[in-house]
Parts: C-alpha cells; sequence; structure tokens
C-alpha cells in the first residue's frame, strides 16, 4: 500500500503564489515600461517631425559660430584665451582685476543711465585713498568699512565721502579734470593688457572658444565653468574701459575715449553671437556699462561730429532681439534636447513625453514674445504667454501635482517662467541702445545748427537714415523739447502707456523698468 504524498504546507502555498503575483506585477510593470517607451518615443517623433516639416530645425550645430584662424581672432589673443586655459587664479592667469590695489574696495560702476561728474570724484578718492604705500592693516579696516558701507548703499569711498585722503581733495570738491586725471594715472597699470586688446581687436573675428562640444557630455560641468570665466573677463574689461572713457572725455580726449568705447563693441561682438541665454544676459550688463561713457559725453556735449558718426553707426548695428531669439534655439537646442537624450531614467517614454511637453512650451510661450519682423516685444503678447504658460503649472494641490506629472509637465513648468521675463530685459536693454542712438543724432543736429530739433523728423536723413520705432508698441519714439535748450527722449516702457517721460522708481530709489517711462533725459 503507497503511502500518500505529503500535502504542502501553508507557508509553501503562500510562498508560491507570492511569487506568482510578484512574477505577474513585474511582467506587468515590464509591459507597463516597453509601452510607456513606445508611446513617448512615438509622441517625440511625431512632434519632431511635424515642427521639422514647418520648416523647425533641431540640430545644435547650426547655432555654434564657426570657429576661426587664431591669426584673424580677436578672442584667441593671449589675454581673453587664457579665459579658457583654467581656474582665473591660477599663475598663469593675469586679471586685469589684478591691475587695481584692493579693487574690493573701490565704488562699483553705476549702470544706466549714467554718471555724473561727482562719481569720477569719488573714485579718484578711492584710488588716492588705496595707494601702494598704505599699511596693510589700515587698508584691512578700509576694505571692511567699504564692504560695510557698501552693504548700506553707500558709496564705498574714505571715511563715506567725508574725509579727505592723503591730502586730496574731497569729492565733492574736487573738480572733473582733476579727478580724470588721477583715474587715468592710476589705470596706467592696465595700459599692457590693454595695448594688447586693442593691436588684436585689429582681427577681423571675435569668437570666443567655448566648449560647446562638451556642453551636452560627460565634462559639461568643466564646460560651464569655463565657459564662465570669459563672462568675468568681459565684466572687468568693460568696467575698467567705461571708467577710463569716461575719464578720458573729461580730460577733453574724446580721440582715446572713443577707442575705448570701441574696445568693449569688439568684446560685444563676441557675445552677440553665442547661442547661450545667459552669454546674452551678461550682454544686457556689458551693454548698460558701455552706453555709460556714450551717454555721459552726449550730456557734456564732449564727442565731435565725426566720433559721434562712428558711435551712432556702431550702436545702429547692435540687435539684442535677433541674439535673444537664437539663445532660446540655444537652451532648447544645445541644453534641453540633450537633456533628454541623455538621461540615464529607465522610464526613456516618460523623459520624451516631458520633452514633447518642453518644446511645445517654448513654441507656445517663449518664441511669440519677440516678434523679429516688426521688432517688437509687446508685453500684451506677453501678458497673452504668461497665460498659456498656466496650462505647464504645477499648482499647490496635490490633486494639481498629480496631474502636472500624469501630463508630464514637470519640466515645462520648470522651465516656462523662468526664461518668459528675459524678453522685459531684452526690450529694456536694446530701448536704451536706441535711445542712445537717437541722441547721437540729436547732438549731432545741434552741432550743425546750434540747437535740437522740434521734431525727430528733422533728423532725418541727414544725420539718421531711419528712426528706430518703439520696441514696445511699434510707435514713434517720444520726443519733446524743454524749457532749458535739452529734450526729453523716452518709450512708453513695459507699462505700455505714455506717462509723459517720467519714470518710476520703487521703494528702495531704484528705477523700476514695469512702471513708469523708459527715459533718456539729461541732468541740469
Amino acid at each position: 500500500m503507497e503511502t500518500p504524498a505529503p500535502k504542502p504546507s501553508r507557508i509553501k502555498k503562500f510562498f508560491r503564489r507570492a511569487l506568482f503575483v510578484l512574477a505577474a506585477l513585474i511582467t506587468l510593470g515590464a509591459l507597463l515600461i516597453a509601452e510607456e517607451n513606445w508611446r513617448g518615443s512615438r509622441a517625440w517623433r511625431n512632434y519632431k517631425s511635424a515642427m521639422e516639416a514647418k520648416g523647425e530645425r533641431f540640430d545644435a550645430a547650426r547655432l555654434i559660430p564657426p570657429k576661426v584662424p587664431d591669426e584673424d581672432n580677436f578672442a584667441a589673443c593671449p589675454y581673453l584665451a587664457h579665459a579658457f586655459a583654467g581656474p582665473l587664479e591660477s599663475p598663469g592667469w593675469t586679471n586685469i582685476e589684478s591691475y587695481l590695489r584692493y579693487p574690493e574696495s573701490l565704488p562699483h560702476r553705476p549702470a544706466w543711465p549714467y554718471g555724473l561728474s561727482p562719481d569720477l570724484a569719488n573714485w579718484a578718492a578711492a584710488f588716492q585713498r588705496v595707494s601702494d604705500n598704505a599699511e596693510p592693516a589700515a587698508r584691512g579696516r578700509q576694505d571692511a568699512q567699504a564692504r560695510g558701507l557698501r552693504q548700506l548703499g553707500l558709496p564705498a569711498t574714505a571715511e563715506n565721502s567725508q574725509t579727505r585722503s592723503q591730502g586730496g581733495a574731497t569729492p565733492e570738491k574736487m573738480e572733473p579734470a582733476q579727478a580724470a586725471t588721477i583715474i587715468l594715472d592710476r589705470l596706467k597699470v592696465c595700459e599692457p593688457v590693454l595695448a594688447e586688446l586693442r593691436a588684436a581687436s585689429l582681427r577681423r573675428y571675435c569668437r570666443f572658444n567655448v566648449p560647446y562640444e562638451d556642453w551636452a557630455g560627460p565634462t559639461k560641468s568643466n564646460a560651464y565653468i569655463l565657459t564662465a570665466h570669459h563672462y568675468v573677463v568681459i565684466k572687468w574689461l568693460d568696467r575698467v574701459l567705461s571708467l577710463r572713457a569716461e575719464a578720458e572725455l573729461a580730460a577733453g580726449q574724446g580721440g582715446q575715449a572713443l577707442e575705448d568705447v570701441n574696445l568693449m563693441f569688439r568684446l560685444d561682438d563676441g557675445l552677440k553671437d553665442e547661442p547661450l541665454l545667459i552669454s546674452q544676459l551678461v550682454r544686457y550688463a556689458s551693454l548698460s556699462i558701455l552706453l555709460q561713457p556714450v551717454a555721459q559725453g552726449l550730456a557734456e556735449h564732449r564727442w565731435s561730429d565725426a566720433q559721434l558718426r562712428a558711435l551712432q553707426e556702431r550702436l545702429g548695428q547692435t540687435d539684442l532681439l535677433a541674439s535673444t531669439v537664437r539663445s532660446f534655439y540655444g537652451e532648447r537646442d544645445l541644453c534641453d534636447n540633450p537633456f533628454f537624450n541623455e538621461s540615464v531614467m529607465k522610464l526613456r517614454g516618460w523623459d520624451r513625453l516631458e520633452q514633447v511637453n518642453v518644446n511645445r512650451a517654448f513654441q507656445e510661450v517663449l518664441l511669440p514674445r519677440i516678434d523679429l519682423a516688426d521688432r517688437e516685444i509687446n508685453p500684451v503678447v506677453g501678458h497673452t504667454c504668461d497665460l498659456a504658460t498656466s496650462n505647464y503649472l504645477v499648482g499647490p494641490t496635490v490633486l494639481q501635482r498629480v496631474r502636472a506629472i500624469l501630463l508630464h509637465h514637470i519640466l515645462a513648468a520648470m522651465m516656462a517662467p523662468s526664461l518668459g521675463h528675459v524678453t522685459e530685459k531684452t526690450a529694456a536693454t536694446q530701448t536704451d541702445v536706441d535711445l542712445v542712438t537717437v541722441a547721437c543724432a540729436l547732438e549731432r543736429y545741434r552741432l550743425a545748427e546750434g540747437t535740437y530739433p522740434d521734431q525727430l523728423e528733422a533728423l532725418t536723413p541727414r544725420f539718421i537714415a531711419t528712426l528706430p520705432h518703439d520696441i514696445i508698441n511699434g510707435q514713434p519714439l517720444k520726443y519733446r523739447r524743454t524749457a532749458n535748450g535739452k529734450f526729453v527722449l523716452y518709450s512708453v516702457g513695459w507699462n505700455g502707456k505714455d506717462d509723459g517721460g517720467v519714470t518710476a522708481t520703487d521703494k528702495e530709489g531704484r528705477l523700476d523698468r514695469q512702471r513708469g517711462d523708459w527715459v533718456l533725459e539729461y541732468p541740469d
């Protein structure tokens, strides 16, 4: 008689069932991943094909400025090329900041619209104070005091600009010509570098060797750092050149001032073709520094007609709108899309669906903000784009967050709002350039006729071929003469309303670009 087989225990039955369920879940998960990968890849492929059929391109290579021979490249001169050679503090690096002893104790250059002669006096007093012969301990105290003053928004000059420094005049009593002499004498130590740059600026091209090929590779972090180095170099050069040019104008050296301004223009040539948004943001700041001595010279009637003609021609070639749109494409094709291509996530389909929405947001809420054909950045269009942006935003509730995850809006919600506000800065900086361009033509008219015209139309075609229109609404810029023989020239600004040439300030007294008009008006 055979012994019956023992029945499996309840524990074994449980494990068998658990293994079956686990295997089923793994199989189901694999199927879901495969389906999601197929769905995402198909969605991206269809979207890309549809956009390419409309003429859109996604290859990053088209955006990268072509390489040029070093002997023809201004940016390949040793001083500028070293920005990409390694850390700025390396022994082989010569930063122009190092020529200025303890520059952190010096006053910052003010931004647009322009500084007045007391600004030169503050700089001259600071240069006198921070002398090479000052005791180290005293310098340390002065530097600490200067940093504290800047944190309070006060000028970083000796004793808050109230005491004499080494027997020199206080800023309040220093004449512009005297201040200019002190500044130019102090900046002579920069001449070796500036002489190298002036000689190299005669080269045909200016193409900084940004490591674009590494931006989407495993060494992208190092590429970001090296790219940032040349922003630092350009910013410091612009500050020194702007200060020199303003001092040269005060000293009656208009020709030398124009040379320094032209050197800043050559640095701008390198930034304008870089398809990176950060490059354009740095360019906006650099142009504000460049406009400083140009506008100061206009306000004090220090430029000759020939110099004004040269400045006017160069400013008229400055097109921030086209460069900014190019950088938008760079953000998409050099930064965003390679990020999705390199993703290590197993849910590649999920990545692709996010990629579709990032690119869709780019087309719907970013590109329409700048109208290249009509040369406009209309805030009304921007507001419409802001409303469209809300379709991608992640709400505060759990349900809204889950919805954003399921609809694959996470990355689009991060990108769309941050990039949308760039166009306001673009419009403001381009308007500054346009206002100074017209002001050059107005000054040429004054030199020829003895007074400013009653209407801007009197400038064409003798003093300017075509008057730039208001970037905001496409209408003519506003202009009127004033009782003191000067003029007010302005754009209606970001609020789109004519406030009569009146600017607005915030609680701290800083210019509020979102309210009031954007104005060029010379001080009394």
